[in-house]
């Protein structure tokens, strides 16, 4: 897989063309209100706006549909030119980025944000650029940690418990190595089956799960922290190549930072999870001999998920090895 010769703004800035924003540039995603995703998005309203840009169109409390309708219609430029999509629904057209979903991938948030900016960006937007999107940059969702009506500090705990993942190939295999079993039930089913009992608990960011009612039947949170999850601030392609270069400039500079929002987003989960403590939700920290046995548990995962997806995914993966050695030496 090549990389890109240049870092991907100077990429794009580089590609001339005769179309211009026009009168309104639509974003879409799926951002509830007040939270990090909608913030993020309401200072890129607000600095496109003090740059005297086109007229922003933020379609993101879902009006488009789900993810998988958004993604569609974004690369047939289609009601969208601008959209914040997941690596888990953008990994149902590059099935190689499921790499990214494997199990304690990363140590910590400055790894995964290292990595992600210097090491992952070209090769994410070269892979993207063969279906008709452009990568602008990463947009981080923090780690994912398992909540449920009890407490799963060591995998014998998670063993037989009715379990709701995001069904993707890496996350169905670290439940299976853990002899979870896996209910696909969507977010919307979540509650719903924590009350009638068809799930005992599942995986979630902190902000879905404090957000999305789950503490009142499921009272454990476990921060297991057992991947980090992504989306990407995705353009059409043949939109984005059309623009001049001084429209691309003030679309790509209006946008926040994912340092910034990975900052942003995770210190406000250390003040959500007080305030949640303190009305009653248990928050369980593992010790490093429990997080160490979940290691154990899953580390075969990484060779199993590269034989299914084949060389790309052995590229990406070598690459985030290649980023974590040299984060190593940062110290």
């Amino acid at each position: 897989m090549p990389k890109l010769p240049c870092s991907l703004l100077a990429c794009a800035l580089l590609l001339v063309g005769s179309a211009t924003l026009g009168d309104t540039v639509t974003v879409g995603g799926r951002a509830g209100p007040n939270t990090p995703g909608d913030v993020y998005w309401q200072r890129f309203l607000d600095a496109a706006t003090r740059s005297n840009g086109p007229e922003i169109r933020l379609l993101i409390r879902g009006e488009i549909g789900p993810e998988q309708t958004l993604l569609a219609g974004l690369r047939r430029g289609r009601r969208v030119q601008l959209a914040s999509i997941s690596t888990t629904t953008l990994s149902q057209v590059v099935p190689e980025l499921d790499v990214l979903r494997l199990p304690f991938l990363f140590e910590d948030l400055g790894e995964a944000g290292y990595i992600l900016d210097n090491h992952l960006q070209a090769p994410m937007a070269t892979l993207l650029l063969e279906h008709n999107l452009v990568m602008i940059q990463w947009q981080s969702a923090g780690w994912l940690n398992l909540y449920a009506k009890v407490p799963i500090v060591h995998p014998n705990n998670i063993a037989q418990r009715r379990i709701r993942i995001n069904a993707s190939p890496a996350a169905v295999m670290f439940m299976e190595a853990v002899d979870a079993d896996i209910v696909p039930i969507s977010f919307a089913e979540i509650v719903p089956g924590l009350q009638t009992g068809l799930i005992d608990g599942g995986e979630q960011s902190t902000q879905l799960f404090l957000t999305g009612g789950m503490g009142k039947f499921a009272p454990h949170y476990s921060r297991t922290q057992h991947a980090f999850i992504t989306a990407a601030i995705i353009a059409n392609r043949s939109w984005f190549e059309g623009l001049t270069e001084s429209e691309r400039q003030l679309l790509t500079q209006a946008l926040p930072t994912d340092s910034w929002y990975r900052d942003y987003f995770s210190e406000l989960n250390v003040e959500l999870l007080k305030a949640a403590s303190a009305e009653g939700l248990t928050i369980h920290e593992l010790s490093d001999a429990d997080r160490e046995a979940w290691r154990e548990r899953t580390a075969n995962l990484a060779a199993d998920l590269i034989a299914d997806l084949g060389p790309r995914a052995q590229m990406l993966y070598d690459t985030i090895l290649e980023g974590k050695a040299a984060y190593a030496e940062l110290d």
